[in-house]
């Protein structure tokens, strides 16, 4: 199959799709950030920002906050509306066009928290889908049949066997011979009763979905680890700022009043600990499993696969108020369906 002619994988035509429309709105939402930048309401909220912790005192003034925005949504606008000519030379299989989404996901994700919010996120997510199999195939030009025999161990996909057909036993001749009967040099080997059969070669090298997977997984847990156990120290040093919040918040909400009278420094200390500890083993118990995976542990697939699920539930509840977090789900997604490819599933259960 040439290269011309590979079909379009459905994760390829998802991706890129995505990037388009979340990128066109991410334009939207940066346009309608810089004409409403300066009206009375817009100037309301970021005083009310100015004048809590940690920002209170720190001598910034509202024009520069609104200058500061106002450059971050011009930044992820452009961004943006390069991102959504980019993602239709994707569809139309630009490795140049991936290269250069690759290179501005980040600053687009980064900016758009000024400017594009959810959008410029799921943007920027959707890029990451374009290096994955069985999009990195369609751009390296590799027919999903070549990619199965690779990963069965068989890059010449000849690990079928026609089946031998009978020979055709020689006639007695019709006239008069002067010597004795001679077999055509094209005549088939006499039939010997066994017929070859198909044979499907059990994977002999490890898929690259499974390093992906494992490669996923300790950079989520990782990070996810370093963030808990910063969120732990910034408490034991700031224990007074997060219990003015509380009791903020337990102002406005009657139902916590109560709540918030029980809490003090040292609660809040050790909460923020202990949840800090229990992530921390558990992405630590992710990565080991990550690890025994690699080495071919059919038990460790399936303890992966269901910390991968339980992690992206949890985060999809925690990207709606976090909605950065959205990255780390989609590296538990991805992490899971990586784990249940077929060439994943015999490879394990081959051994």
């Amino acid at each position: 199959m040439s290269e011309t002619k590979l079909p379009r994988p459905g994760q390829a035509t998802l991706a890129g799709w995505l990037i388009v429309l979340a990128s066109l709105l991410t334009v939207v939402a940066a346009w309608d950030q810089i004409a409403g930048l300066r009206s009375l309401d817009t100037r309301e909220r970021v005083e009310e920002v100015l004048a809590e912790p940690p920002l209170a005192g720190s001598g910034i003034g509202l024009d520069s906050i609104l200058d500061l925005m106002h450059v971050m949504a011009l930044v992820t606008g452009a961004m943006a509306a390069a991102a959504v000519i980019l993602g239709w030379h994707v569809l139309q299989r630009s490795k140049q066009a991936r290269l250069a989404l690759t290179v501005i996901a980040a600053p687009l994700f980064f900016a758009g928290m000024f400017g594009g919010g959810f959008w410029s996120t799921l943007a920027a997510v959707a890029v990451i889908l374009l290096w994955m199999s069985p999009t990195r195939d369609w751009f390296d030009g590799i027919a999903p049949t070549k990619r199965e025999a690779l990963d069965s161990g068989d890059p010449d996909q000849e690990s079928y066997v026609a089946p031998t057909a009978p020979a055709t036993p020689p006639t007695a001749p019709t006239g008069p011979t002067t010597g004795p009967a001679r077999l055509s040099a094209q005549q088939p080997p006499p039939w010997t009763g066994a017929v070859a059969h198909a044979t499907k070669v059990a994977p002999k090298r490890r898929p690259g979905a499974v390093m992906a997977a494992a490669a996923l997984t300790w950079i989520g847990s990782g990070f996810t680890a370093l963030m808990m156990l910063a969120s732990a120290v910034t408490a034991t040093a700031n224990p007074d700022l997060i219990l003015e919040q509380v009791r903020k918040q337990a102002e406005s909400d009657p139902a916590m009043r109560e709540v918030a009278g029980l809490y003090t420094t040292d609660i809040i200390i050790a909460s923020a600990w202990i949840m800090a500890v229990l992530v921390t083993l558990v992405c630590v118990a992710a990565g080991v499993f990550a690890a025994f995976a690699i080495r071919r542990h059919s038990w460790a697939r399936v303890a992966l696969m269901i910390s991968a699920a339980i992690s992206a539930l949890s985060l999809l509840l925690f990207a709606l108020a976090f909605p950065p977090a959205v990255i780390l789900f989609g590296a538990a997604v991805a992490t899971f369906a990586f784990l249940l490819r077929p060439e994943v599933a015999a490879w394990f259960r081959d051994r």
